[in-house]
């Protein structure tokens, strides 16, 4: 049984930097098990062994960053659960948009500040995606 990227490239990013025993802490696993692990990681490029551990590569960072706008592809993964709704959640109002809905609206330039391109809440007007987390999760731009 493998353990979920998701959760490890999180635990990376938490720890700075994880180790074998990081692993077979967390997971359960047999410390060869998460040796193996963490190679095959480093084999795709998403982590880098340093001196301190394995470290978050920039290919990492960026499926980390997709697995925040999208889900990790696990169908029982607790921490994607949510996003696999039918609609998108406002942090701020709770307002629910449907994912049919959303839209990508353009940068706008008022006379004081600049609204840049992203995803808003209809209700409270608030950003809920930027534009590349938007493009992320597949969101087409406004006509």
């Amino acid at each position: 049984m493998k353990t979920n990227k998701h959760q490890t490239l999180l635990l990376t990013k938490n720890n700075q930097a994880v180790r074998a025993r990081d692993i077979v802490t967390q997971f359960g696993y047999s410390s060869g098990t998460a040796r193996s692990y963490l190679s095959y990681l480093a084999r795709h490029g998403l982590l880098e062994r340093t001196v301190t551990g394995y470290i978050l590569t920039e290919k990492g960072k960026e499926r980390l960053e997709y697995f925040e706008a999208t889900v990790c592809g696990s169908f029982d993964c607790p921490l994607c659960l949510e996003k696999k709704a039918k609609h998108y959640t406002c942090t701020e109002c709770g307002y629910e948009l449907p994912k049919k809905e959303a839209r990508i609206q353009p940068e706008k330039d008022y006379l004081f500040f600049v609204r840049h391109a992203g995803v808003f809440c209809p209700e409270c007007e608030e950003l809920m995606f930027d534009e590349k987390q938007a493009h992320l999760l597949g969101i087409q731009k406004e006509k």
